[in-house]
């Protein structure tokens, strides 16, 4: 596989020149595992008014009660790092406008593939809802209490697990760095792969957006993605010939 690869490599017209940035691609699937095992452990506590639960209430609460003006306007502003609609379209930019400069598809591929993972984590909002922790957002609480805040809650709204914003800070950071990771020294991907979930998953606890373990449920998921878009060879992975026209004359 990794000779076949090479070959295209060196096949290829030098418009097609592109070469995603991975200091290390994943060879084992076993992180994959332990993450999808820790989804399903942090998952299952949550479906009764268990200890999990009632934490989450006590860290809602302990936020609200000492949320300064100041404090909350800087984590308004902070958890616009997990936009998902921004960090899609900076994303797809990137990935278009690389994809342009080399005549290449494949660039926008891996944006469309990992568009429709990050995605599919509606499907298990969906399936497994849960309220807001200021539900229903009257003016000032009481908000929802250990038995409206379980999972397979039938108030609405109830998109509260697993957190996308969060999710959204593992793929698309990484995504960026994959695409332009080459041209930044290493302390800046570090910047950009750590610190942004970071902020996030403290700054969206701490308005009340989610629940404490909305946060991990999130990066578990983002992990798993990011982690699948990062083993495919996108400079070198066999396509359709209708997405890439010029074989049929090579």
């Amino acid at each position: 596989m990794i000779a076949a690869a090479e070959q295209r490599r060196a096949e290829a017209p030098h418009g097609e020149a592109w070469r995603p940035f991975v200091l290390k691609r994943p060879s084992s699937w076993i992180p994959e595992i332990c993450m999808a095992v820790a989804f399903v452990a942090l998952t299952i506590p949550l479906a009764w008014p268990s200890p999990l639960v009632d934490l989450d209430i006590l860290i809602r609460d302990l936020a609200d009660a000492n949320r300064s003006a100041l404090a909350e306007n800087i984590a308004t502003v902070t958890n616009m790092l997990g936009q998902g609609g921004v960090l899609g379209a900076i994303a797809l930019g990137i990935a278009a406008v690389i994809g342009l400069k080399g005549r290449n598809v494949r660039p926008l591929i891996a944006f469309l593939t990992a568009y429709g993972m990050a995605g599919a984590v509606l499907v298990l909002k969906d399936l497994l809802p849960r309220v807001y922790p200021h539900w229903p957002r009257p003016a000032a609480g009481p908000y929802a209490d250990a038995a409206q805040s379980v999972l397979f809650t039938s108030l609405e709204p109830a998109g509260a697990y697993p957190s996308g914003h969060v999710l959204n800070t593992i793929v698309w950071y990484g995504f960026i760095i994959i695409m332009v990771g080459r041209h930044m020294q290493g302390w800046q991907r570090g910047l950009l792969r750590y610190v942004p979930p970071v902020i996030v998953t403290f700054s969206t606890t701490y308005l009340g957006f989610h629940w404490f373990t909305d946060t991990p449920a999130g990066l578990f998921i983002g992990v798993v993605i990011l982690r699948v878009v990062l083993r495919i060879q996108w400079d070198t992975v066999e396509l359709p010939g209708w997405l890439e026209p010029e074989k049929r004359y090579r």
